[in-house]
């Protein structure tokens, strides 16, 4: 461990104003977030790209935040968690004032990497702020609540986005995003958060630690899987169910996603305070590759929408919690907000692959058998792996 001087690093003003501060900005800076992931696809196909083109400007996205967390990451452990807060709700913010002038597709595409910075600073730092504040054996409750803001905004954003741009415009939606991104960063810049204490150590002394700790890897490896699936349903599902189906609003598909989701992180942070991080997340990833594989079966059969938005929102938020639940418990608290901040690499990197992959694999495949062999390999592939590491994984969990 690093021995870091951390004078109560775990000690946040926990007043209740400050948290609604806080995770009322988390929900307005997430609104602007995930409607971009959802809606930014459909925008380059109005303005004349493919999917190839929708597939790349997610590419960007997150590649970018993985290289720019290499420093930003950090910041949260070595200048507190409010720093890396303020930069990403203004990068979000800013971002969809940028979207309302670009009027190509290559515009766009350089604004994905400018709002990369929101992603690179955002994330990990707000996971790390809610771990910082949760009281010993409530771990996972916290994080549940922190979750359950997430998922209210991706049932509030896609679902509202799509409702305004079809009355009136991209342009219209955007702006309304700069205003609540606005308002964010007031509601932000409110909250007070302790010190943790400058130190010597560089952001990659601090990065190089985290990736020698090789029990984290196998937690890492569950969560890269839930989002390199994630990642396909965010940038191709409403281009699915558009070519396949009668569904006027594909966005509908994320609503059912996110009640799912509401369900599961209520559940998840519970039952994997109760009984272990282990035995809750591994349902929850298999889940998800079953959910992802059924669609294969939408062009047949409309209903599939249902049970599969179910099925992926279920997986994706449990096994995402619990499994990010139990990458903090068993990380040193002095580098908390750098393995949160790999951990969100790992994710943008899986997304980042899966929309690159699945743009190049659907041109010759189609998105149905793109969408079922993902599925599927994830489904095979998770038991095989955790019979095989299961000392490991057991010793990890305490059980």
């Amino acid at each position: 461990m690093l021995d870091l001087p951390v004078p109560g690093a775990a000690r946040q003003y926990a007043r209740k104003q400050n948290l609604a501060f806080f995770f009322l900005g988390v929900f307005l800076v997430y609104v602007v977030f995930f409607t971009s992931l959802t809606m930014i696809p459909l925008y380059i196909l109005e303005l004349g790209g493919s999917e190839f083109h929708s597939g790349l400007q997610s590419t960007l996205l997150f590649l970018a935040a993985v290289f720019l967390r290499l420093y930003l990451g950090p910041m949260a452990d070595s200048r507190g968690r409010k720093i890396p807060l303020l930069i990403g709700a203004f990068a979000f913010c800013t971002s969809s004032l940028l979207y309302v002038m670009a009027n190509s597709i290559w515009v766009v595409m350089f604004i994905r990497i400018y709002e990369a910075i929101g992603l690179a600073a955002f994330l990990s730092s707000a996971s790390s702020f809610v771990a910082d504040t949760a009281p010993e054996g409530k771990l996972g409750r916290y994080m549940s609540f922190h979750r359950f803001i997430i998922t209210l905004a991706l049932l509030a954003g896609p679902s509202g986005a799509l409702f305004i741009i079809n009355i009136y415009s991209f342009a219209t939606w955007f702006t309304i995003n700069f205003g609540l991104g606005f308002f964010a960063l007031i509601m932000l810049g409110l909250v007070k958060t302790s010190p943790l204490g400058v130190t010597k150590f560089s952001s990659r002394e601090r990065l190089f630690h985290v990736l020698k700790n090789s029990n984290l890897w196998p937690i890492f490896l569950g969560i890269i899987l839930l989002a390199f699936s994630y990642g396909i349903l965010l940038t191709f599902v409403s281009i699915y169910i558009m070519q396949v189906t009668d569904i006027k609003n594909p966005g509908i598909y994320f609503t059912y996603y996110s009640i799912a989701g509401l369900l599961a992180n209520f559940s998840a942070g519970y039952l994997s305070d109760r009984f272990g991080r282990l035995v809750v997340s591994l349902p929850f990833v298999m889940l998800m590759g079953l959910g992802l594989a059924i669609l294969f079966l939408l062009p047949v059969q409309p209903k599939i929408l249902i049970i599969s938005s179910i099925m992926t929102g279920f997986g994706y938020f449990g096994g995402s919690l619990s499994l990010i639940a139990w990458l903090i418990e068993i990380s040193d608290l002095e580098v908390r907000g750098t393995v949160l901040s790999i951990q969100e690499s790992g994710m943008d990197l899986a997304v980042a692959a899966s929309s690159f992959v699945v743009g190049i694999t659907s041109s010759w495949l189609g998105l149905s058998i793109s969408f079922f062999i993902v599925g599927l390999s994830m489904l095979l592939f998770v038991p095989l792996f955790a019979y095989r590491k299961r000392n490991l994984l057991r010793s990890l969990d305490g059980s």
